[in-house]
């Protein structure tokens, strides 16, 4: 629990300072020791913790440095913050204070400080049969109550943020014989009526009846029948419509043209596109945003048997395409195709996201903290590098030039479902925008910044979330383009 109080008497005590103001009153001369002695000077990425005994009491001071104030330093308060805490653990407390110099007492801080306070406390542990480590009970922080008390409702969005973020990561990090198409469907029904959106089901037959073939290729190999998940919140009726997709492969194998057995170690994460796009909806909803947002999930998992789909096989997609298979682990722009037919024509959006981990490509050519896009539109475009500013989830657009295109093309039907190992992240996005047409789209690739191996800041092993709060400050922020505000 984050609570809000003018003064603290926790043992723990975390001090989050800029390089250029270190100063606090209660704590100065053991700060100017530290100071003098080169162990603290508030240096970005620094944390230094001393603890002192006071009468029969053991006190803990944990001093996080951010930098210059005049930096960007939300991305470094983030982490900073999600550093101190998880030190804050390991001191068996029940409390922590954090203490407030003035220039973290605004709106956006205190949204960031409660994301990171409620995913410092997050890791995906829950198999292990060892007793798990002690999560503190109350962070409490600490300023002047009377300007505190007006953010009240910043510190909840962060908290909501935190917790949605903590939900992609869970249905991603959890195993392809937990989290399968059925189950998924029902985790998004379930927030569905817990935060306020409506959520349909469709299965296999009623896919087949929306004719989504290239969808149900990928999914004829698997015991787990698939799931079409569709989302809808109307908070603006008679607004514009905003459309997400997200990739939905609960586990990849990679089909018959079967992935190294090193690579399928993280494939149940394969869905993270569809986990950050069923918690944004859970964030939009909670928060009952003005927007009107549906948002689709074409959940399957890519197996093999003797009834999986085929390199040479010829598939025609919901909207009319044939597509030649020549690489069935090319398989998630196959769901996407249908699901992005089936928004467009269907549920009429005015512009669309779609957000995937579809490409390895991306990751090679951008690492593993920056996400690819391909867009048809500049100034949704610049609506994403906001909100992706805003959240340190950063993206970087490719080119899309028409000479592109002639990688996906094949003599036997209209698409190449894989354009080979040239650009294979802008082929990806182009075999999607093939359907888009003029409706403002993104394409979100988040192979790299989706999973990580390190367990650093507000990250924990396994799968990020990215995407969740990006997503709902997309759209959060459409309110203000809406009203030219931004």
């Amino acid at each position: 629990m984050i609570k809000l109080q003018n003064s603290n008497e926790s043992n723990v005590k975390i001090y989050p300072l800029f390089k250029n103001e270190l100063a606090v009153d209660d704590v100065q001369n053991i700060l100017n020791t530290l100071i003098t002695k080169d162990l603290f000077k508030g240096e970005k990425n620094t944390l230094h913790h001393i603890s002192i005994h006071q009468g029969s009491e053991l006190k803990h001071h944990i001093f996080v440095g951010l930098g210059d104030s005049q930096d960007n330093y939300m991305e470094l308060l983030r982490n900073g913050i999600a550093n101190a805490c998880k030190k804050a653990v390991t001191l068996k407390e029940n409390s922590v204070g954090i203490i407030l110099p003035t220039q973290l007492i605004n709106g956006d801080s205190l949204e960031n400080i409660a994301t990171a306070i409620t995913l410092s406390q997050y890791s995906f542990n829950k198999y292990q049969t060892k007793k798990k480590e002690k999560i503190i009970e109350d962070f409490i922080l600490v300023g002047s109550s009377q300007e505190l008390d007006q953010y009240q409702t910043n510190i909840e969005e962060g908290i909501l943020l935190g917790e949605m973020t903590i939900l992609s990561r869970e249905l991603a990090n959890e195993p392809g014989d937990i989290v399968t198409p059925q189950t998924l469907a029902i985790s998004a029904r379930s927030l569905g009526e817990s935060s306020g959106f409506k959520v349909d089901i469709y299965d296999k037959a009623a896919i087949a009846g929306l004719r989504m073939n290239a969808f149900l290729a990928v999914a004829q190999g698997s015991y787990y029948e698939p799931r079409l998940i569709v989302m809808e919140y109307m908070g603006n009726v008679g607004g514009e419509i905003i459309g997400l997709v997200g990739k939905g492969i609960t586990f990849d194998s990679g089909g018959l043209s079967l992935k190294p057995a090193n690579s399928m170690l993280s494939m149940q994460g394969d869905m993270s596109g569809a986990a950050s796009v069923i918690a944004a909806m859970g964030a939009i909803a909670s928060r009952k945003l003005k927007v009107n947002v549906i948002a689709v999930v074409a959940a399957c998992d890519n197996s093999v048997s003797a009834n999986s789909y085929r390199p040479n096989d010829i598939i025609t997609s919901r909207s009319g395409k044939s597509i030649f298979i020549t690489n069935t682990d090319a398989e998630g722009r196959l769901t996407l195709i249908d699901a992005l037919d089936y928004i467009l024509t269907e549920k009429h959006v005015d512009k669309v996201v779609d957000m995937a981990t579809l490409t390895g490509a991306a990751e090679v050519a951008l690492g593993q903290k920056i996400a690819a896009v391909i867009t048809n539109s500049d100034e949704f475009m610049g609506e994403l590098k906001t909100a992706a500013f805003e959240t340190s989830e950063r993206v970087w657009e490719l080119p899309h030039d028409e000479d592109f295109k002639k990688l996906i093309e094949t003599p036997y039907a209209d698409l190449n479902n894989s354009g080979g190992r040239f650009a294979g992240t802008i082929t990806a996005g182009l075999f999607l925008g093939s359907v888009v047409g003029d409706t403002p789209w993104l394409h979100i690739d988040i192979a790299g910044p989706s999973w990580t191996e390190e367990a650093d800041g507000y990250f924990s092993k396994g799968a990020t979330g990215y995407g969740t709060r990006l997503l709902y400050k997309l759209v959060k922020n459409s309110i203000l383009t809406n009203e030219g505000k931004i």
